[in-house]
């Protein structure tokens, strides 16, 4: 079959040599060499920008430890963000300050630190070239007071804009949300905790569907310092 091919290669070109050439006045040895040329160059398969590396093992004894320890989620409101200037993500990082409106600052939501879920995964678009990703963070805030049930009241669908989960134990801090893919709250749901060994309070899953995955973030905090509400 190669063979065959490469013989019916071989007498297209010499046929379209006779035509271009009687029909230019050029001799049709120097088109078909021309041609023979261009077929022998080799050219690109797709678009690959960057190479395939290698990826070591992270370093430590128990790398894939923890389960979100020591950890604190960030959150801030769609309306307090300056947009126009939010920062570019990159190689997997977001290395500026997120800018805010002035007057605006990122506020601090507690969660029960043993339990703090971050997560994101891969999904699939209308084919194997589209798609985005998924990226949520779930906790579980203790109690059923006043200040959670105002706060559920007044953002529990309200709420839209990113979350900074926070590692506090190597300070790494994490970003979800990007701009036109806004984290919302997911879930909701309030435990009563009727016996002593189950918990009273209610579980948060924060998610948002986006472009980009789950971004290391190096800028800073900004807390409001007239706040008490850590």
């Amino acid at each position: 079959m190669k063979i065959l091919k490469v013989l019916l290669t071989l007498a297209m070109a010499v046929l379209i040599s006779a035509v271009i050439g009687t029909a230019i006045g050029v001799n049709p040895v120097w088109i078909g060499l021309a041609l023979a040329l261009f077929s022998m160059t080799p050219r690109p398969e797709g678009v690959l920008q960057i190479q395939l590396f290698d990826l070591a093992r992270p370093s430590g004894s128990n790398p894939g430890a923890g389960g979100g320890l020591d950890s604190e989620i960030i959150l801030i409101h769609d309306d307090d963000i300056d947009w126009p200037n939010y920062p570019t993500f990159a190689d997997g990082k977001i290395s500026t300050t997120i800018p805010l409106k002035s007057g605006k600052y990122m506020h601090r939501f507690y969660m029960t630190q043993d339990v703090l879920e971050p997560a994101f995964k891969k999904i699939k678009g209308g084919n194997i070239d589209s798609g985005g990703y998924e990226c949520s963070v779930k906790g579980f805030y203790p109690g059923i007071g006043e200040a959670v049930l105002k706060w559920i009241s007044n953002f529990g669908y309200e709420f839209k804009g990113v979350v900074i989960i926070q590692n506090c134990a190597d300070s790494t801090k994490y970003l979800i949300g990007e701009k036109c893919n806004l984290v919302h709250i997911d879930d909701i749901q309030t435990k009563w905790g009727q016996t002593v060994d189950k918990e009273k309070g209610n579980d948060f899953t924060f998610m948002s569907k986006q472009k980009n995955p789950m971004a290391i973030y190096t800028g800073a905090i900004v807390y409001d310092p007239g706040s008490a509400s850590w």
